[in-house]
């Protein structure tokens, strides 16, 4: 067991942990040296043009002007996912449709929920644990309940690891069971879903049915983050099922839609302002143009210019 505690506890992490940096940084680098030849910022709102034309604050916000308001617009998109409410404020005619409430609520859920565990996860890895995780994990446990068949019979139960397995539930239901959801969704789509149950399944197993020695989990993590793990890790089955999940996933990030979550900064139809009216955006894609002055012009269509000039027109520079 020691060798394979080995070669999963330390050698994959290692290995899935270096996919992940090298593969997130190159997408990134990529997309930072991505030209945008156009102002093409996807807006809902009334831009800003002549001062007859009133915007409310909505408005600021939904077709930004200035960089501050592009900044509050980038930040309602990330923590409120402000284009999948469909903006701030919109209208639709009464027609028979789809609501699309319930994708922005489990997904804004889904989000939270992963971003709260993560945190909590902090404890595992750090000593002293720091203190805005301790109230973390008090306010997130303050449930506390009984059950037979919980290891131990009396626990807190962690709100948001339940939360972050119903939304990746629903998330999975609405691919297989809507027909549109079902048309374009691709195998990748399902991959990354099923890693994430996997890795929110597992944890919620050790944490409620088959418990783990947490000493030794915190050990191994802390000498992975120092690069001095422990030599033979005696690990504990289920955990080393979570850590292949978890490892699994951390590979296949860089390589799937999940880097949404740094594109999104990457983004021309987010994080520009919505100022093409007022400022000319130069498109990085244009090939210096050679001009010519007049002598040249003239030189060239000389005998057009005479025969012009015959006819009793004045030819002469334009005048800037």
């Amino acid at each position: 067991m020691s060798l394979i505690g080995t070669v999963v506890g330390v050698y994959i992490p290692y290995i899935a942990a270096f996919i992940f940096v090298v593969g997130v940084l190159y997408r990134v680098f990529q997309w930072s040296r991505s030209a945008v030849p156009f102002n093409i910022t996807t807006t809902c709102g009334q831009q800003y043009s002549l001062p007859w034309l009133k915007r409310t604050w909505i408005d600021r916000f939904d077709s930004p002007f200035t960089w501050w308001e592009t900044v509050i617009r980038m930040l309602m998109e990330i923590f409120l996912f402000r284009s999948l409410w469909k903006n701030v404020r919109y209208e639709l005619p009464a027609q028979k449709a789809v609501s699309t409430k319930w994708l922005w609520v489990f997904g804004l859920v889904f989000h939270w929920s992963l971003l709260i565990v993560l945190i909590r996860h902090f404890r595992f890895f750090l000593e002293p644990v720091p203190w805005f995780v301790s109230t973390l994990m008090k306010l997130d446990g303050f449930f506390e309940v009984h059950m037979d068949w919980f290891q131990p019979h009396m626990t807190h139960i962690l709100i948001t690891g339940l939360t972050l397995l119903v939304a990746l539930l629903y998330l999975l239901y609405r691919r297989l069971a809507f027909p549109k959801e079902r048309t374009f969704s691709l195998p990748s789509d399902y991959i990354a879903l099923i890693l994430l149950l996997g890795v929110a399944t597992t944890g919620l197993l050790m944490r409620y049915v088959y418990p783990v020695d947490v000493s030794e989990v915190k050990a191994l993590a802390q000498g992975l983050l120092s690069f001095h793990p422990p030599a033979n890790p005696d690990l504990d089955l289920m955990f080393m099922l979570h850590l292949l999940f978890v490892s699994t996933l951390l590979a296949y990030f860089p390589f799937s839609k999940l880097m949404h979550s740094a594109g999104i900064f990457f983004s021309p139809t987010r994080n520009m302002p919505n100022n093409c009216r007022a400022k000319r955006h130069v498109n990085p894609w244009n090939y210096p143009v050679k001009g010519v002055d007049w002598n040249e012009f003239y030189e060239n269509f000389k005998d057009d210019l005479d025969e012009i000039e015959q006819m009793g027109f004045v030819v002469r520079p334009e005048e800037y």
